[in-house]
């Protein structure tokens, strides 16, 4: 017997949530619009889950589930996409691994058949274990060959202590280099298994139909206990961190990186205000200031995302011309401090809250849409994160701005990156910023 429970989400739009006797977590939403089904699998393991010296497994683990079972044998889930005219893909962040299937809602459930085998037959041929392993130092090895990819890395390294956030994704090249198919099989036998899996379906189907299908598929995997919950809680900054990294670029890149906190924080909602409010657009503030008056950058980014745990909010800019990243520091000083002293302005919130209401106007289009939003929050908080995120957004006021900006920018909670030319350069090097 399952346990069912009907969860109200997207303001009257009904998501179906079940979880099966081992633990699999289920949620169903209909969406008859248009003949498509996306089916999408999550796994609360990402590089938060990993321990020193083993970081990147779960980005290799997410490589080494598309190398077969013994019964989808290597390079047979991709063909089979093909064949049925669908197309697939996964992903790793800090937090999660989500892999994702779209077809037609006519020939949809091969994946499930998929996802039910590899959830328990992944196979580690130690061959293709090893060239797998080349193809991600060459992953990692470009990313590290890209300005703020590397950038970013140090900066992230440098602004948590011992929070495995630190690490990026992708692991450190040496963790990498020695990693073997017998630790990654004993990773994924510890974090992939019923209980610690969240199966989405979106699409055009009967919701009491389809589950029976998952549970035929899922059932008979056998329940494993969940592992030890990750309890590494970062310790409070007590003062500005600054770096400088050498690259062979010319043009000066500057990070800042500020502690934030994680998702349903109640200044969480405030931040991403901020955060629209800063960079979003020509009308934002940083745009109008750095961009168009004083031309001193090719552009300027803030970033805050949904977290599992307290996390960072980042700016970045890339230099314009003969401006320095001194200079562009100092600017987006003063323009934080304005906000601390004024608030957001009615146009400034009003334009903020209609962008979030947009993404979720869009967010309801497509099967693919619901299914990323709808695993991402059940993984990270729970649904009801959906049920009142746009009422705490609707009620955040000018001060809540200003309050948030006044004390989670402050010199102590940040840490300051520069990218410096290491003297190698011979040509202006022009900007690159989509290689973030």
């Amino acid at each position: 017997m399952s346990l069912s429970v009907d969860s109200s989400t997207f303001s009257g739009d009904v998501v179906r949530r079940t979880v099966l006797d081992n633990g699999l977590t289920v949620l169903t939403r209909e969406l008859h619009a248009s003949p498509i089904v996306t089916a999408m699998i999550w796994y609360r393991v990402g590089s938060r889950n990993e321990e020193l010296g083993q970081t990147g497994k779960s980005h290799f683990l997410e490589h080494m589930l598309f190398k077969g079972t013994d019964r989808f044998k290597k390079g047979a889930i991709d063909l089979l996409t093909l064949k049925n005219g669908g197309n697939n893909n996964a992903f790793t962040s800090h937090d999660f691994t989500a892999y994702y299937f779209n077809f037609a809602s006519d020939r949809w459930e091969i994946a499930l058949d998929i996802e039910a085998d590899r959830m328990v037959n992944c196979v580690f041929a130690p061959e293709e274990f090893e060239a797998e392993k080349k193809v991600v130092i060459e992953e990692l090895r470009m990313g590290l060959d890209s300005p703020w990819g590397l950038l970013m890395q140090e900066l992230d390294a440098t602004a948590y202590k011992v929070h495995p956030y630190r690490n990026p994704v992708i692991g450190w090249l040496q963790d990498v280099e020695r990693a073997t198919d017998a630790e990654q099989q004993a990773y994924y036998r510890k974090h992939y298994h019923p209980g610690n899996a969240t199966l989405v379906l979106s699409g055009d189907f009967e919701t009491d139909r389809v589950l029976d299908k998952v549970m035929q598929r899922f059932s008979r995997i056998p329940r494993v206990q969940n592992s030890a919950a990750m309890t590494t809680v970062e310790p409070p900054q007590r003062g500005e961190k600054r770096i400088e990294v050498q690259w062979r670029s010319k043009v000066p890149r500057l990070g800042l990186a500020y502690h934030a906190p994680e998702i349903a924080h109640p200044d969480s909602y405030a931040l991403q205000v901020l955060n629209l409010i800063l960079t979003e657009g020509k009308t934002s503030r940083l745009y109008q200031r750095l961009v168009e008056r004083e031309q001193s950058v090719t552009f300027v980014t803030a970033e805050y995302a949904e977290s599992k745990d307290p996390t960072l909010f980042h700016i970045r800019a890339e230099a314009r011309g003969t401006h320095t990243a001194e200079e562009i520091e100092a600017t987006i000083y003063e323009e934080l401090d304005r906000v601390v002293a004024e608030g957001a302005t009615k146009q400034e919130l009003d334009r903020a809250k209609h962008l979030v209401q947009a993404h979720f106007i869009l967010s309801r289009e497509r099967a693919v849409d619901q299914a990323m939003l709808l695993g991402q929050v059940e993984t990270l908080y729970g649904l009801s994160y959906i049920d009142t995120y746009l009422d705490e957004i609707e009620s955040v006021k000018p001060e809540d701005v200003s309050s948030v900006c006044s004390r989670y920018f402050s010199p102590a909670h940040r840490t300051v990156g520069y990218l410096v030319p290491d003297g190698s350069a011979t040509d202006e090097e022009e900007g690159d910023y989509e290689d973030a």
